[in-house]
């Protein structure tokens, strides 16, 4: 059984959970930005790998052994 995630929910959710320390907006716009573009590839992530996984704990671990690849 594997459990979907909407990761755009999930993105907005982990935004707005967690805002920025910044007092500068152009900071709050980036650290927003950042953790959402995040969140959203680890979700979709995550539901890559539940797709071909039916143990949550491997799955799990999969996602914590996860590198998103960002290119600067």
């Amino acid at each position: 059984m594997s459990i979907h995630i909407d990761a755009e929910h999930f993105a907005d959710l982990v935004v707005k959970a967690n805002p920025s320390k910044s007092e500068d907006a152009e900071d709050i716009a980036k650290d927003a930005l950042e953790l959402y573009i995040t969140s959203y590839r680890l979700a979709e992530r995550y539901g890559q790998i539940s797709s071909s996984c039916l143990d949550t704990t491997e799955i799990l671990k999969k996602i914590k052994d996860t590198e998103l690849e960002f290119n600067n």
